[in-house]
């Protein structure tokens, strides 16, 4: 009996935790199956949905940067004129 203690504590712990689950059955290898391809169609969906997003996202960032480096320079080149009028 001593020697399998451990293995009846532990199978008490599991009891414990599925009855507060509130489950009276394990779900079945084939359900969790069914289960988990759908949740990994679901994934690939919306990481395509995401590399989309992200696409554009970068591309929008470039643009960004783009007209901040154009606004920046013409700044900076009517600086540098304000500054040659003032010598």
């Amino acid at each position: 009996m001593a020697e399998h203690e451990a293995d009846i504590l532990l199978h008490k712990a599991a009891k414990k935790a599925f009855d507060e689950l509130g489950r009276k059955k394990i779900p079945t290898v084939k359900s969790l199956q069914a289960e988990y391809a759908q949740l990994l169609e679901e994934k690939k969906k919306a990481y395509g949905e995401f590399r989309q997003a992200r696409d554009e996202m970068r591309e929008l960032l470039t643009v960004k940067a783009n007209v901040d480096r154009l606004l920046g320079t013409e700044e900076q080149e009517a600086g540098q004129e304000k500054e040659h009028d003032l010598r």
